[in-house]
């Protein structure tokens, strides 16, 4: 392999990793990398940020806030479609569709979760919302426990697959 040093050096400012960056995704934050720019923009779109997120899915152990499904690699990746695995969840009480004042934020969900099971369970009538997980979930959000504040080794960039095994080895 030809190694070429000429060319511009490129650092994510998030996450610091140095590939360079695909010129064909479009960035709003050229600093950033595809993935953490995708990230960042999720966020901003619930008025969080990046740290926000990280703290949310590091007290649910990075899995759906619900079903307990864990996606293959950070909140910032996407399947084929380009959709991202995680959604972030609010109540559309507080703010409807389309984004968040960041006071509403409940967690973050699978797709699956947020788009299908959680609004078909609060459409029930109330003496039919029986379950103990998604009353659980409804009555004391991830989002608003007091763990989910952003610590330390939550900046950076969005949390990768092994996020979890390092929780558990420095007992997060």
């Amino acid at each position: 392999m030809d190694w070429n040093f000429d060319g511009p050096y490129f650092c994510c400012v998030l996450c610091e990793d140095d590939d360079d960056p695909d010129p064909r995704h479009r960035r709003a934050n050229k600093k950033l990398c595809v993935r953490c720019n995708r990230a960042e923009q999720q966020a901003r779109t619930y008025s969080l940020t990046v740290e926000e997120v990280n703290g949310i899915l590091r007290v649910q152990r990075d899995a759906c806030g619900l079903c307990g499904e864990e996606p293959g690699d950070a909140f910032g990746s996407v399947d084929e479609a380009g959709r991202s695995f995680w959604n972030i969840d609010h109540d559309h009480a507080c703010c409807g569709q389309g984004g968040s004042c960041g006071r509403c934020v409940r967690g973050m969900l699978c797709r699956m979760c947020n788009t299908t099971r959680l609004p078909a369970y609060e459409r029930l009538p109330e003496i039919l919302r029986d379950s103990p997980r998604f009353n659980a979930y409804l009555n004391s959000p991830p989002a608003r426990q007091p763990d989910a504040r952003p610590i330390g080794r939550d900046t950076g960039g969005p949390r990768g697959a092994f996020s979890a095994i390092l929780d558990a080895y420095f007992n997060c």
